[in-house]
């Protein structure tokens, strides 16, 4: 056997891409819960298929789970989420738009909220513990004496390529065609964090990669059946939140990284694509996820996942360009109900 030819692939850009997530990811100590919010996930899809969404991701919701895979979105497409949360104390948005500027490149912006407002403010305790015991006037009435606000907001911006390739193998007289994908991305971000009268700032870079084997018939722009292998690295460039505090404290956020491995197969006869996904994370929680999706008629979607010894499961209905996806979360907190709803034009 040997390998005669790669065709219509720059091969710079592998090797660029491999050099840069392997030599400039950091290996310093970080924060437990600096931007935690980052880690809540975007998408009720994903979500459902238990996050497991690194080598799969292709729609909008890329720019969070890998931004190499954005180049799968070829038109423009609006996504948002809202997530109440722990029965409305908190709220989750985010919002993206997406758009492709050729067949090998799309662009992304996106904003990602989370926020908890009328936090109770209640003020020091007066007296002695003594005198609180025995006197009334020392003891709190339980009311607040005003309100404060949490709030952290995420902006990014992605930029994604694809590029497809054949590779060649000659047995004997007898030549054979692989056809592969590449995409890889990266998405820049500004965290701005406000807590009561204080703020905090920060810029940070999510990189990541897809490879795709794929079949050479395809279906509504997708082949139909592929295996393909994806890294994302949260947070490469040692993202920090700085404060502005007399100390201007830093918060540095820990660098996380997510591989996963996917494989698709469509069924015409019958109009059904079933895909499964596998990721692993290595950072904080080192936690497994894995997923699937059943997609009937290209219409109606099932799914279920499984992730931090938890499960979650969902469905989705897209038409004419217009999709709208539920998920169940389980949590040890709280189970979430999630909605995303999206619009390809």
């Amino acid at each position: 056997m040997s390998i005669v030819n790669i065709k219509s692939f720059p091969v710079k850009y592998l090797v660029c891409a491999l050099l840069y997530i392997l030599i400039v990811a950091p290996g310093v100590k970080a924060g437990e819960y600096a931007a935690d919010f980052l880690r809540i996930g975007v998408g009720a899809r994903a979500l459902a298929m238990g996050g497991a969404f690194t080598a799969l991701a292709d729609d909008a919701t890329s720019f969070y789970w890998n931004p190499a895979g954005l180049a799968s979105v070829k038109k423009m497409v609006i996504h948002v989420d809202h997530v109440p949360m722990f029965d409305g104390l908190a709220q989750f948005n985010t919002a993206n738009f997406s758009m492709g500027l050729n067949r090998n490149m799309s662009i992304g912006l996106s904003w990602i909220r989370h926020g908890e407002d009328d936090i109770p403010r209640y003020g020091e305790l007066q007296g002695t513990r003594l005198e609180r015991l025995t006197n009334p006037k020392f003891r709190s009435t339980g009311e607040p004496e005003g309100f404060f606000g949490n709030n952290e907001n995420a902006f990014m911006f992605t930029i994604s390529r694809a590029d497809y390739f054949d590779l060649l193998f000659n047995f004997g007289i007898n030549q054979y065609r692989i056809p592969l994908e590449f995409y890889i991305g990266i998405s820049g971000k500004y965290i701005l964090h406000n807590l009561d009268s204080y703020s905090g700032t920060g810029q940070g870079l999510d990189a990541g990669f897809m490879l795709r084997l794929v079949s050479d018939k395809y279906t509504k722009g997708q082949a139909n059946s592929w295996f393909g292998i994806g890294v994302t690295a949260h947070d490469l460039s040692r993202t920090s939140i700085t404060w502005n505090t007399e100390s201007q404290h830093h918060d540095l956020v820990q660098t996380i990284w997510q591989t996963g491995a996917a494989a698709s197969h469509y069924m015409p006869f019958i109009r059904t694509r079933v895909t499964l996904t596998f990721d692993k994370e290595f950072g904080f929680y080192d936690d497994i996820r894995a997923g699937g999706e059943i997609t009937f008629f290209d219409l109606l979607s099932v799914r279920g996942g499984y992730y931090m010894e938890n499960f979650s499961a969902g469905a989705g209905f897209s038409f004419r360009g217009y999709a709208v996806d539920y998920a169940f979360i389980s949590h040890d907190l709280a189970n979430t109900h999630r909605i995303s709803g999206s619009f390809r034009f």
